[in-house]
């Protein structure tokens, strides 16, 4: 008997993927696409992977250039002060 049960998306459409006995293939309900569950798996370890890199990525704080200049979240550029006239 089955001890986890996974729910995957078609990589084609993101439809549900359900197991066919008689194929042993994933096959999806939308899109009528199959695939070995080995190729699903390794596919979806890819995604977490990548997911888990850009997390990383995403919480180590970028250093500044010397010299720059840096401004406060969600503060607006200042426009141009426009030609003084004489």
């Amino acid at each position: 008997m089955a001890t986890q049960l996974t729910n995957y998306q078609c990589p084609a459409c993101t439809g549900p993927l359900h197991f066919d006995g008689a194929s042993g293939k994933l096959v999806c309900d939308f899109c009528g696409s199959s695939y070995d569950t080995a190729e699903i798996e390794a596919l979806y370890a890819q995604k977490e992977a990548a997911a888990e890199t850009a997390a990383q990525n995403k919480e180590a704080p970028r250093p500044t250039p010397s010299g720059a200049r840096t401004k406060p979240p969600g503060c607006a550029a200042t426009p141009a002060r426009p030609a003084g006239r004489s």
